[in-house]
């Protein structure tokens, strides 16, 4: 199993690849600026707060306005958004967008939920079981869909299902980060939902990945709060805090 300090190795190695740099700079207090031309035409930033280092990313006219350093900078500290804020002062101003929260279980946290009696659960295979995980997908919105970040048209790897008779009720699938990380999501249906079962067909999908040592991740807006208890209730911890920052005003 994936626990303790080697479970913070795959997680931390994870971003440590995705933002070059190495895996200990996290234990350390800094600010990592990349500079995106790219974002400059959606005029945002986006803040990683990961252990006790910030990664910015963020377009070459505001990192110079605002006086961010250039790459990494141990002496700068953690940027926060306040901060930032403070940093632009009158010369533009900055909004929060979004707050993405990403949970990773340690097994040695884990917490199951169990499945009630009146249900069952067993993995489904989208090739074979396609009419089963339609049935349920027809029954929500497109909005659930969404915020399960479910795609029907290219299913993910490993789907668990939980049953009220031979109906699919509760769903809950992951997609491979670098094959070491299980980015979960989950969808009940409506007439079933308050119940408890997103909690239990998670922990059955994180039993899967324990068992074949793979990280389970759960990723979830700060202000969807019922969403927020399922992590939660499982013994995740929040790793990473990802914030969307929305530039108003002239920048330059």
């Amino acid at each position: 199993m994936l626990t303790g300090d080697y479970f913070k190795q795959v997680v931390y190695g994870y971003w440590a690849r995705r933002f070059e740099c190495n895996r200990e700079d996290f234990a350390r207090p800094g600010t990592l600026v990349i500079k995106e031309k790219e974002l400059a035409e959606t005029r945002k930033t986006h803040i990683y707060q990961i252990d006790r280092m910030s990664i910015v990313r963020t377009f070459p006219i505001l990192a110079k306005q605002a006086g961010l350093p250039d790459g990494c900078d141990r002496d700068f500290a953690s940027l926060s958004v306040n901060r930032l804020q403070e940093l632009a002062a009158d010369k533009f101003k900055v909004e929060v967008e979004s707050t993405l929260l990403d949970f990773f279980l340690d097994p040695e946290d884990f917490v199951p939920f169990p499945v009630g009696k009146d249900f069952t659960t067993h993995r489904l295979y989208a090739e074979s079981e396609n009419s089963i995980l339609l049935s349920l997908f027809e029954a929500c919105t497109e909005e659930d869909l969404d915020n399960a970040d479910i795609n029907i048209e290219e299913p993910d790897p490993v789907i668990y299902g939980i049953f009220s008779g031979k109906k699919l009720v509760a769903y809950a699938s992951f997609r491979y980060w670098d094959d070491v990380i299980a980015d979960m999501g989950v969808l009940i249906h409506p007439d079933y939902r308050g119940q408890g079962l997103g909690k239990a067909v998670i922990s059955v999908l994180c039993k899967w990945c324990i068992e074949n040592d793979v990280v389970p991740m759960y990723r979830v807006f700060n202000d969807h709060p019922y969403s927020i208890r399922i992590p939660q209730a499982l013994g995740f911890q929040d790793l990473v805090i990802i914030e969307t920052l929305k530039i108003m005003g002239k920048v330059g």
